[in-house]
């Protein structure tokens, strides 16, 4: 407004008509089609805050939750606590302990007291209401009542005679107009209305069993309505008949089940709060008449119980949900068992038929099998005949000796059906010179012998080739293995000679120590087996070195250690055959190659570092329990040499340690 104090105002009405709101408005610019003024202003219309608090704020948000949780507790009457009474709605003391009751309204309430005038008096007939007026039907009563029975607006007699006063110097208007007033005090006060209610007479009957002539609603019905009087929560739902949804009426059972009474027993306290004489009294007399009130509150329970239990086993409704639950839980039983009985019934001829498939392949088990011994002592019959057949017609012919008679013999057993039958053909058909016949016998019997050579040499080939498959599988395997294992570099190799030598046998967690030290993630038992290997290693070389080196000995030259390896085997070969050694006779020579061969495998020289690459190769595989496979590999490790040598070098280095020990 100060800075621009040229501009026209332009005053703006606020909601507050005491107030105006004066704003600024800028000319209208210069042009022919806008001549009006235009207002620029900002509005910020302000809202007025919600404290929660006061009674608004509890009737609208905070009550409804307190009567739901109330709800939720279940039905026991006798555990319901009075703190969610409102201004209109009380409930009685919960609990009969003083130290868990809570106060209503900051004072104990005692029982209805009805003054003298308003004794017998029905107050609902005062004040011209039904029972089940509410209180605003009562205040609308009440009001006409006193316009009508106002003593001010009441004429005296025509005769201007004064009217006759009771004791109190009331007239019988003026008491009729204090009933009134007194009757509307009590009527209008919810925990007074309730006291008063209790009061009145009440049908607590029970119905037993179902009336013929009203049926179960005409018997129940009233009753309930009659009951629901008493309810905390509304509305209370109806029985309904026989034509109400399942679901309506099981919540109309879960409801009465869980009933929440206003019903006050405040009529049958012993003691009277206002006549205590002090504090402590007055607490004694309200705990005793809550002990009081505990009872009828708890009888008032068991009768409510007893009537929706009663209600509830004779309601033909529930019946008839019962008898459909058992009839389809018969139904369910019966098809269960119905198919357990079919299951069994399968199982049964399942088992029936293996059974009879087992005896039927029994059956032909056994019959196929005396076939084939039928037909193998057929066989064996006919097979007899051509052996006797087949040697007496050898005898017939030429005489054999004794041996290939046994052996002819022989021939017959091995041989099958067909080519014994044949065997005999041809037999039988030798030529009548006796020799000649011998001569064609003894040639079957050296072409049966080939022949039977042959397929022996055939399956032991097939043995030993199989076998040598086997081993050689498993030598494969045992690489794998090997090569799975991480290999030691050098580094590695320095390294554990270092911790070996820094954590000596003794050192408490040596084999953890030594792996932190090299620091490549070896494990302790890695470790432990490379100590173990490195150890053995030098042990052998050290042993061999030594004996080898031993003072007053020297070590033989390769060609010296050869000839004196392969020198035992020749003179063992010599000993064995004497006389064709002196004779010159064909014994000799058969060995003569294998000494021969010894001597070339042990005679080939050795040098420094296929000696080291056999101790080390030994050590490696002194675990293998199978020699020729140990052997095998410890000649793959060797540089230029074969099994054959590398076993020839190991018996030749033993029997030098072993004449060195003698």
């Amino acid at each position: 407004k100060l800075l621009f104090s040229h501009l026209p105002s332009l005053p703006l009405p606020l909601p507050d008509a005491s107030r105006t709101l004066e704003m600024l408005a800028l000319p209208a610019p210069d042009c022919d089609d806008d001549k009006k003024a235009v207002v620029l202003c900002g509005l910020c219309f302000l809202q007025r805050r919600c404290e929660p608090a006061g009674r608004a704020f509890h009737a609208a948000h905070e009550k409804p939750v307190l009567e739901a949780k109330r709800k939720g507790r279940g039905g026991d009457a006798g555990k319901a606590t009075a703190a969610d009474a409102s201004d209109d709605e009380q409930e009685g003391p919960a609990d009969s302990s003083w130290k868990k009751k809570k106060k209503e309204g900051g004072e104990k309430r005692s029982a209805l007291k009805l003054s003298d005038q308003l004794a017998g008096i029905d107050l609902y007939e005062l004040l011209e209401v039904k029972t089940s007026a509410s209180a605003d039907d009562i205040k609308k009563s009440y009001r006409k009542l006193v316009l009508k029975y106002h003593p001010d607006k009441q004429q005296g007699p025509p005769d201007g005679k004064e009217e006759a006063r009771n004791a109190s110097g009331l007239t019988e208007k003026e008491v009729h107009f204090v009933k009134i007033q007194e009757a509307y005090e009590i009527l209008s006060d919810t925990s007074k209305r309730r006291q008063y209610d209790s009061s009145l007479d009440f049908d607590d009957d029970i119905p037993e069993e179902v009336d013929v002539d009203k049926g179960f609603f005409g018997t129940f019905g009233p009753v309930f309505q009659n009951n629901a009087r008493w309810s905390n929560r509304y509305p209370v739902p109806e029985l309904g008949d026989e034509n109400t949804d399942i679901n309506k009426v099981h919540k109309f059972y879960d409801f009465w089940f869980n009933f929440d009474s206003w019903r006050d027993f405040s009529m049958h306290d012993e003691y009277n709060l206002d006549e205590a004489e002090f504090r402590e009294e007055r607490r004694w007399m309200d705990r005793q008449n809550q002990k009081i009130r505990k009872k009828y509150q708890d009888a008032e329970r068991r009768r409510v119980m007893k009537l929706v239990e009663t209600a509830e086993r004779v309601d033909p409704r529930i019946r008839a949900e019962r008898d459909a639950k058992e009839a389809k839980k018969r139904e369910e039983k019966e098809r269960r068992a119905r198919q357990k009985q079919e299951e069994e019934e399968a199982k049964q001829r399942a088992e029936e038929e293996k059974r009879r498939k087992a005896e039927q392949e029994k059956a032909e088990q056994e019959e196929k099998e005396r076939q084939e011994k039928e037909q193998r002592k057929q066989d064996k019959q006919l097979a007899k005949a051509l052996r006797q057949r087949a040697k007496k017609a050898v005898q017939n012919k030429c005489s054999l000796p004794a041996v290939e008679m046994e052996e002819l013999q022989d021939m017959c057993l091995a041989l099958d059906y067909e080519p014994l039958e044949a065997l005999c053909v041809r037999l039988e058909s030798l030529p009548g010179n006796k020799a000649k016949a011998l001569e064609v016998v003894r040639a079957e019997l050296e072409g049966w012998k080939k022949r039977r050579n042959d397929e022996q040499d055939e399956e032991r080939r097939q043995r030993e080739e199989a076998k040598r498959r086997e081993e050689q599988k498993a030598a494969e395997a045992r690489v794998a293995a090997t090569a799975a294992t991480k290999t030691w570099t050098s580094e590695e190799m320095v390294l554990l000679k270092k911790g070996d030598k820094k954590f000596p046998a003794g050192v408490p967690r040596r084999w953890a120590e030594i792996s932190n030290f090299l620091g490549t993630g070896r494990s302790e038992q890695e470790i432990i087996d490379k100590i173990k290997e490195l150890y053995s290693m030098r042990q052998t070389g050290s042993q061999i070195m030594a004996d080898l080196k031993t003072p007053g000995t020297a070590a033989p030259p390769p060609k010296a250690a050869a000839a004196a390896a392969t020198a035992a085997p020749k003179a063992k070969a010599a000993a064995a055959y004497p006389a064709a050694s002196a004779s010159g006779g064909a014994s000799a020579p058969t060995a003569a190659p294998v000494a021969a061969a010894e001597d070339k495998a042990v005679a080939a020289e050795w040098t420094g570092e296929q000696q080291k690459q056999l101790e080390a190769a030994m050590a490696k595989h002194r675990g293998v329990e199978d020699v020729k496979e140990r052997w095998k590999l410890i000649a793959e490790e060797v540089d230029g040499k074969n099994k054959s040598e590398c076993f020839a070098r190991f018996k030749f280095l033993r029997e030098q340690l072993s004449k060195q020990k003698k």
